[in-house]
């Protein structure tokens, strides 16, 4: 037995309840340029990093939107998707953090759903890639913020 051993205490947020904009803003930006890697949120999916894609949803070439454009817009939906996912788990613990940003991006998928339906009817198609990409989104940025954000020391 090691003499005076202490249990290792996870750090806590240096501002804790209050959202970090430099993290929230990080975490989104990350998650959004892993999606634009993989961007139905799996390296087996059909789409290449140069496919013209937003947050899972294939745009169609006669939407005459230049791929640059759509990268923009993707991670401008990115940054704000990652700032609400860090308001959200701004008080939970890593654990119940990701779930929370795993049942966030679901939400924001609902949100992106209903707003694609009232605007853009032609961007609908097999919503199912769309889902899994909200969800790994949701569990990517809620890991991300956790993991940037600054800490107390003690």
């Amino acid at each position: 037995m090691i003499r005076g051993y202490q249990a290792p205490h996870p750090l806590e947020p240096a501002f804790p309840g209050r959202l970090q904009w430099g993290p929230a803003f990080a975490a989104g930006l990350a998650a959004g340029a892993i999606l634009l890697l993989v961007p139905r949120g799996t390296p087996w999916a059909s789409l290449s990093s140069f496919s013209p894609v937003i947050m899972g949803r294939a745009i169609p070439a006669t939407a005459g939107i230049p791929l640059f454009l759509a990268w923009v817009i993707h991670l401008a939906v990115s940054v704000l998707y990652g700032l609400l996912i860090s308001r959200v788990v701004v008080n939970l613990r890593q654990p119940r953090a990701i779930f929370a940003g795993a049942l966030t991006g679901l939400l924001l998928y609902v949100l992106n759903l209903l707003v694609v339906s009232l605007c853009l009817p032609d961007l609908r198609q097999n919503e199912v890639p769309v889902v899994f990409t909200h969800l790994v989104f949701g569990l990517i940025a809620a890991s991300a913020y956790r993991g940037l954000i600054r800490r107390r020391r003690y």
